[in-house]
């Protein structure tokens, strides 16, 4: 239970990093749903702030490695008794993303560092409301106090939340991921505007990490893709993958920028 917490704390972090969202079909309609964060950079920052990017004569020791799948049914199932305990939000929230699992795979020695949230599916149904669930496993992060501190410390925390809808549809034929976007307020949208205008070095400084992280999505499909309508997509050489990306500032500033449709080959 205390690691299940301790990678939420990190996935609560995850607003800036490279995050790639990807969604494999199989012939029936069913498949797999993967959000995964790389922490790569943030590990080679973290290890450079210790000291660890220095040259040392003396022999180190090997790095730690982690390679670890948790499923939150089967949490809930053997700390039966620590879920109920939990306050009722928290307890909820793990009762809403039981169908869903984490992963961690690290590798010091390496600078590599991936989380991933992720759910297998039955039909495209299911994927009714993933974002929602992706939001409320990063909740279940003990006060949220990883977030908050993230929040505070970036120019941009108070307006990355996002509480968009994202949409998938799926046939024979195509597929389509649809947002609707809330409706930011007045405020809102003059201080995104304030964040982007700020010349000072720091700002400068985090608005180009903003802009040099991304978010990507990768499709995997059991027929090769005919057409697609989102400009610099790069389809697999069998036809049947294929991926896209935005920075993180595209996508603060337009989060359709990532809406996508696809044909297949009959």
């Amino acid at each position: 239970m205390k690691k299940l917490i301790a990678c939420l704390a990190f996935l609560s972090l995850l607003t800036s990093c490279n995050v790639t969202e990807t969604i494999v079909f199989t012939e029936d309609g069913s498949g797999e749903f993967l959000m995964t964060y790389d922490m790569g950079e943030m590990l080679t920052q973290m290890k450079e702030t210790m000291g660890g990017g220095n040259d040392n004569l003396e022999k180190k020791e090997p790095g730690k490695v982690i390679d670890t799948t948790m499923i939150f049914a089967d949490i809930m199932k053997v700390y039966k008794d620590s879920v109920a305990a939990l306050p009722e939000e928290q307890r909820l929230a793990m009762e809403y993303v039981k169908d869903m699992y984490m992963t961690m795979q690290m590798d010091e020695d390496a600078e590599k560092m991936n989380m991933g949230i992720g759910m297998k599916f039955k039909s495209i149904e299911d994927l009714k409301g993933i974002q929602d669930k992706i939001r409320k496993a990063q909740s279940l992060d003990e006060k949220n106090a990883t977030f908050n501190a993230m929040k505070n410390q970036s120019p941009l925390g108070s307006i990355t939340e996002n509480n968009d809808k994202v949409d998938y549809l799926y046939s024979t034929s195509q597929f389509s991921r649809v947002t609707t976007v809330e409706e930011k307020t007045q405020d809102e949208i003059q201080e995104l505007e304030f964040i982007l205008s700020q010349e000072d070095e720091t700002s400068k400084e985090i608005l180009g990490f903003y802009e040099s992280s991304y978010y990507q999505v990768k499709l995997v499909f059991p027929k090769r893709v005919k057409s697609v309508n989102t400009e610099g997509a790069v389809i697999s050489e069998d036809g049947k993958t294929m991926t896209y990306k935005v920075s993180w500032i595209d996508y603060i500033k337009n989060p359709k920028s990532l809406d996508v449709n696809v044909t297949f080959y009959e």
